[in-house]
């Protein structure tokens, strides 16, 4: 008996040695690796209560290095050690290799579904009354997307086991410093059996599982890596070859419209240094070092960035070509959106930028960064047009996150510009190319408590021409560095999904015989309803701090002061009325203090205090001013349709519930048209009522079953509703600027741009006799604006000779305005109306 249980002892004790020999070598190994990472987690760690069942780890292939890296994570992060046996399941530790790579005598690599796999799912088979969850765990050894394959090469890139282990030494001691980890949530393999109960082959339910993991991985690595990136002269000669430039090339060697035709060779030549211009050079390595730097200059320049909603950006990115359309502020948004998307675990994207930054040294650094550059306008250049449009029709198709600005250029007003269609357009018929590629457009909001370009844009608000970009100006930027900018936000918006948006607005797109063209006829129709979106959905997102609100409450002011109780009282309002009704939901709440949110803009010198015996005052002197309604702009959509509400109870003091709504209704389009306001039909009654609700618990309103009744406005309460009445009046006096001038000249006196350029000249008279700082208040666009909006709800109407004509509507919409305006005001606008016909006689006599 004692010679039967000696070997049996023996063996025990050598599995036992060689146990803790392969310990000591992995903790050894371990620590050796640590030394040349850095780990950092694509989201967070989920939580894995113990109570759902056995958990184990799901690695993509079997890696000594993985699987060191996911056991010192485990370990330290309190989740269940990868490494811990799990004696129910009569298992070593808990984690699987979803593919084993063998190689065979010829280095060919052979793939096998894990065993670990196939008996855990032997287990639930047998135990239907277990559950085992799955932890899908991606490793990214840095983020280099890696570099396209010619399809030949690929029967000869498979890669022995030495040729692995040696790259994967080079990947940690190279990139190592930027390892990336992404967690996914647990898949119950109970409930994935549960999808096939008539399913008992335990080989079925493996392929199965097997397939969404590698799903799963695939759509983890594009979202994290992005495509592999081509060689950028392959891809200029592709796009060249491509039918469409041949086509246009082939244009371009004919005569049109009087022009001298170009010889083919010459036709060709232009075209590739067409693409030669706009072509991007996506480097990793340029990338990277991006990322250094400008960790180093945001910590120099802000106090912070806060980030919100990034999560449902880093789960469309998985399945989706993404293409991030943000408003545009500063040249600081280039670099901002791509380093916050970069530090998220997500791929940079192509961004689209204006050819005037293709300067030398720093345009080669952009386009290495990921720059494409466009020119502002090329209507008129038909060959550059076909270029442009085959290249991002390629970045669409292939899957590359794309980023342009919608606006065109920077908001000079604060306020998010009408979309130009050119790019958005583009995008669409990209999309018909290939309708079974998903493209969702990310809208964005970028905030800032300090802009950079602020001294530019008062001066450019002053008058002053645009100055173009250069090294010298580049150069005279670097004293910013010295300053100090406060915090940005950037705001992720509901992704907008372009094939539902053409659904909704041309239903019989896909019917159409436009729809396989590349300019179908009901094209313009569906950029402009997708143009709305995007602004909406920029708009929806906006943030506020403690420039926006101080501006809003004190440019609202006489005088531009405020006793500081007062603008903290107003601050702490439009601050719970815009947390309370979330302006359709997508905005960020803001849970900083008054006086936090007023101490910041008066470290940032926005404001300033004025102490006082009685009572600090807070005030803008006239540059402050000027500059504020820049920051004023980007949030006054977040309080427009407060704002219009409160302008009701201007002149009136009382209203029932329905014809404050009839009112309201009324007034609405005018404010939402210049402001991308998300509300029609029922849901702007909702909004009306709930914001009504909130002005009766702030004790504004008084409701006395019958009316709503506002209160003093010599009564702190009552005073505030006077102060949310102000930032909207403006919108409004435009309007009714135009009505009062169209009424008094006549139907058919006015082309439309002869209306836009005379309502121009007076309100900006108008703005003078009544001290308005703000230069938007004449911005002719908001008055080609106005003339669209008239024409769309038919108060205008166009005549065969291009006059603007008008009936008994348009008089009744003004009858309706008229009282809610201050009598001095309307005695104003009827001088300034009288007075250009009253020229026009003395000019005729």
């Amino acid at each position: 008996m004692r010679t039967m249980i000696y070997p049996a002892r023996v063996r025990q004790r050598a599995d036992r040695l060689r146990h803790k020999i392969v310990r000591l070598l992995m903790v050894l190994a371990e620590r050796l690796m640590l030394l040349f990472i850095r780990i950092s987690f694509h989201r967070n760690l989920p939580a894995l209560p113990e109570t759902e069942g056995h958990y184990c780890y799901a690695l993509g292939n079997k890696s000594l290095t993985g699987r060191l890296l996911l056991s010192h994570i485990s370990r330290k992060q309190g989740l269940p050690w990868s490494e811990e046996a799990c004696s129910e399941l009569e298992e070593s530790a808990r984690y699987i290799a979803l593919h084993n790579t063998h190689y065979g005598l010829k280095g060919l690599a052979e793939h096998r579904v894990s065993p670990r796999l196939v008996r855990m799912m032997a287990y639930l088979l047998e135990h239907p009354e277990e559950d085992i969850r799955l932890v899908p765990v991606t490793i990214f050894w840095g983020r280099a997307p890696g570099q396209e394959t010619h399809w030949l090469n690929r029967f000869s890139d498979q890669r022995g086991w030495l040729r692995q282990s040696l790259q994967r030494l080079k990947d940690i001691l190279i990139h190592g410093r930027h390892t990336l980890v992404h967690f996914a949530e647990p898949v119950s393999l109970r409930e994935l059996i549960a999808t096939s109960p008539e399913s008992t082959l335990i080989n079925q339910h493996v392929r199965k599982t097997a397939r969404l993991l590698r799903v799963h991985f695939r759509q983890t690595r594009i979202g994290v890596t992005g495509p592999e990136l081509p060689d950028r002269k392959q891809l200029i000669r592709q796009l060249i070859r491509s039918p469409r430039i041949q086509a246009a090339i082939q244009e371009a060697t004919q005569a049109t419209d009087g022009q001298t035709p170009m010889s083919s060779q010459k036709a060709r030549d232009k075209a590739e240094k067409y693409a030669d211009e706009i072509v991007a050079n996506v480097s990793y390595s340029t990338q990277k070092l991006f990322d250094v730097l400008l960790s180093w200059l945001w910590n120099r320049l802000y106090d912070g960035v806060q980030i919100h909603g990034i999560e449902q950006v880093q789960e469309t990115a998985k399945h989706s070509t993404v293409v991030y359309v943000p408003c545009h502020r500063s040249h600081m948004d280039y670099l901002l959106l791509s380093y916050a998307l970069y530090n998220h675990g997500l791929t940079p994207p192509h961004v689209a930028a204006g050819i005037n930054l293709n300067l030398p040294v720093v345009g080669s650094l952009l386009r290495r960064g990921g720059a494409f550059f466009i020119r502002r306008s090329f209507r008129d250049n038909p060959l550059y047009a076909a270029v442009f449009s085959e290249y991002l029709f390629l970045l669409l198709n292939k899957g590359y996150a794309t980023e342009y600005f919608v606006e065109g250029g920077r908001s000079r007003t604060g306020r998010t510009l009408q979309p130009k269609p050119g790019m958005l357009s583009m995008t669409v018929q990209g999309y018909l190319r290939n309708p079974h590629r998903q493209i969702r457009l990310i809208p964005i909001y970028i905030g800032y408590e300090k802009v950079v370009e602020g001294r530019t844009y008062l001066g450019e608000l002053r008058g002053k021409a645009k100055k173009g970009e250069s090294i010298l100006g580049l150069l005279k930027a670097a004293k910013t560095l010295k300053e100090h900018f406060g915090k940005v936000s950037l705001a992720f918006g509901e992704p907008i999904d372009l094939k539902k948006t053409l659904d909704q607005t041309i239903p019989e797109w896909q019917q159409a015989d436009g729809g396989i063209n590349d300019k179908p006829q009901w094209l313009p129709d569906a950029v402009s309803a997708l143009s709305q979106q995007v602004a909406t959905g920029i708009n929806n997102s906006a943030t506020l701090n403690g420039a926006n609100l101080c501006a809003l409450g004190l440019l609202t002011a006489p005088s531009f002061t405020l006793e500081s109780s007062s603008l903290s009282h107003f601050i702490h309002f439009c601050q719970k009325l815009h947390n309370q009704l979330r302006h359709a939901g997508d905005a960020p709440v803001n849970h900083q203090t008054t006086e936090q949110l007023i101490a910041e803009a008066e470290k940032l010198e926005l404001i300033t205090r004025l102490p006082h015996t009685y009572g600090d005052l807070l005030q803008l002197n006239e540059q402050q001013a000027l500059l504020m309604t820049w920051y004023r702009n980007n949030i006054l959509h977040l309080f427009a349709l407060p704002s219009l509400v409160a302008f009701c109870f201007n002149q009136q003091s009382q209203y029932t519930r329905k014809q404050l709504q009839d009112l309201v209704r009324t007034l609405y389009p005018f404010v939402s048209k210049e402001l991308y306001l998300p509300w029609q039909g029922k849901t702007l009654n909702d909004q009306i009522d709930a914001i009504v609700r909130f002005f009766v618990e702030q004790q504004v309103l008084v409701d006395d079953g019958e009316h709503l009744v506002r209160v003093s406005p010599y009564q702190e309460q009552g005073a505030l509703l006077t102060l949310l009445a102000r930032p909207i009046q403006p919108s409004l006096e435009r309007g009714y600027l135009m009505v009062a001038l169209l009424l008094h000249f006549g139907s058919g006196s006015f082309t439309a741009e002869a209306l836009e350029n005379e309502c121009q000249v007076l309100a900006q008279r108008l703005s003078i006799l009544h001290g308005l700082n703000a230069p938007e208040y004449f911005h002719k666009p908001l008055f080609r604006q106005l003339t669209e909006l008239l024409l769309e709800l038919d108060y205008l109407q166009v005549s065969e000779d291009d006059h603007l004509t008008f009936g008994q509507t348009l008089e009744w919409f003004s009858v309706q305005c008229r009282p809610l305006f201050d009598p001095a005001l309307r005695h104003s606008i009827r001088l300034l109306t009288h007075q250009p016909k009253l020229a026009q006689q003395e000019q005729d006599q």
